[in-house]
């Protein structure tokens, strides 16, 4: 385990360098190498060094949120040219959180799947758990890359594939520099990653904050449903739900109370938190009027998440699915149910789209209030989206979504910062959707440029 202290005081002190010093930091890695199957599983356990955190962009250019005054005068440059979907996004500091620890994430996977190459089994025992930490370092270097591309990479268009995406990172060695990827490429790799974490991870794990098959078949329904492969999600979230599909019921929850829910509550899938900023806990944070206008009296969601701001005619969200101040940016049961709907409703099993949503929507109304939907068509593509919105909220997706439906007209929309006294506009295939790739990082890269 010496050698394993060791390698954690390096990896901490590639973590302290900053984002500008990240992928060009270049640890001697022959002075510590990890070899043993405890310091593996202690490299995925690294959750203190963002092995289970998702970055704050996506969120900072959604329509989730309203920011007040005092609030965007302490922002950084970089955070204020995001919410605002600026064409120019860095100024001095290149200081891109969202960059940098997705690649700190792909880094301790591939740590890891380079020192499992040279691992060898004494016994059946120890083969399978080398498998296991296999896939669940796979599963974090594809939870990287898919997050890298849903804010450094254009929206996913099928008929676009070829366009130059990110740099994918298969090794530890921070020497070799890498180009960019195609979206083709970069996406054949996460769902390979994640089809080998499932095969070879157990269905869950006490400790939520490791891989499992759960969560590696609820993330392949994530990412299939950016990719708009309809038949695809709606066969991985069900493998998901068939594992695990536990809904609390908010009739049993207080309202109005910061940490409503406990961490690790019964939805959880897999414990990611987004990045604590400076607008994480800020009273200036605000849920966006319109999105607190869809919620009616009856849903209890309007209460159990919600609170009076201190500025009159707001609302802030104080009930979050990581059960303390950070916004949660994991994976839930939620989530994977809404994606079978949506996918459902498309592909024709319009029953079982109804079934789920009704299913969600019984758990978050008052007692005895609700009544099943009976919908159809665009009637039910509608709501299910409308529910997506209002169910999901504040994790990122949102962003996501954004991207995805603005390339169908129907569901296409303009955003506006309109709340704020410097108006902005986003139109649905704006620049705003994608963050350029910090320019620090291509000056370190030529192959970048």
């Amino acid at each position: 385990m010496d050698k394993l202290v060791k390698l954690l005081l390096v990896l901490v002190a590639i973590s302290l360098t900053g984002c500008e010093d990240f992928l060009d930091a270049k640890p001697q890695k022959s002075l510590v190498i990890p070899n043993s199957l405890d310091d593996f599983q202690a490299i995925l356990d690294a959750e203190p060094r963002y092995l289970n955190s998702a970055g704050s962009l996506a969120l900072l250019g959604s329509d989730d949120m309203v920011l007040g005054p005092s609030l965007l005068t302490i922002m950084s440059p970089e955070e204020r040219a995001v919410y605002f979907w600026e064409k120019e996004v860095y100024s001095q500091n290149d200081l891109v959180i969202d960059w940098t620890l997705n690649y700190q994430m792909i880094y301790y996977a591939n740590l890891v799947l380079d020192g499992l190459k040279d691992f060898k089994p004494r016994n059946e025992t120890e083969r399978l758990r080398a498998l296991e930490l296999q896939g669940a370092a796979m599963f974090s270097r594809a939870f990287g890359h898919f997050s890298l591309m849903q804010v450094f990479a254009a929206p996913y268009d099928p008929e676009q594939t070829s366009l130059a995406a990110i740099p994918i990172r298969t090794s530890a060695d921070l020497n070799l520099a890498t180009g960019l990827s195609n979206t083709a490429e970069v996406y054949e790799l996460i769902i390979s990653d994640l089809d080998f974490a499932s095969a070879n991870l157990p269905d869950k794990q006490e400790i939520l904050t490791r891989a499992s098959k759960w969560s590696a078949e609820a993330l392949l329904s994530r990412v299939y449903l950016v990719m708009q492969k309809y038949d695809e999600v709606f066969e991985h979230a069900g493998i998901a739900l068939s594992i695990g599909n536990q809904l609390m019921n908010f009739n049993t929850l207080s309202s109005g109370n910061s940490y409503t829910f406990p961490r690790f509550n019964t939805e959880i899938i897999h414990q990611v938190n987004v990045v604590s900023t400076r607008i994480t806990f800020n009273k200036e944070q605000f849920v966006h009027p319109a999105l607190y206008d869809l919620y009616d009296s009856l849903d209890l969601r309007k209460t159990v998440l919600f609170d009076t701001a201190r500025t009159a005619g707001y609302v802030n969200l104080v009930s979050r699915y990581s059960g303390d101040f950070y916004d949660f940016g994991g994976l839930a049961v939620d989530e994977v149910l809404l994606n079978r709907a949506e996918a459902a409703a498309r592909i024709g099993e319009e029953d079982i789209a109804l079934q789920d949503v009704n299913r969600l929507l019984s758990n978050r109304y008052i007692k005895n209030s609700f009544e099943e939907l009976e919908l159809s068509g665009s009637e039910l593509m509608k709501r299910i989206l409308a529910e997506r919105r209002k169910e999901l909220l504040f994790r990122g997706i949102r962003w996501m979504d954004l991207r995805r439906l603005n390339q169908d007209p129907v569901y296409a929309i303009t955003l506006n910062r309109s709340y704020n006294e410097s108006d902005a506009t986003l139109l649905p295939k704006g620049s705003g959707y994608t963050i350029p790739i910090p320019p620090n990082e291509i000056s370190l890269n030529p192959k970048l440029d």
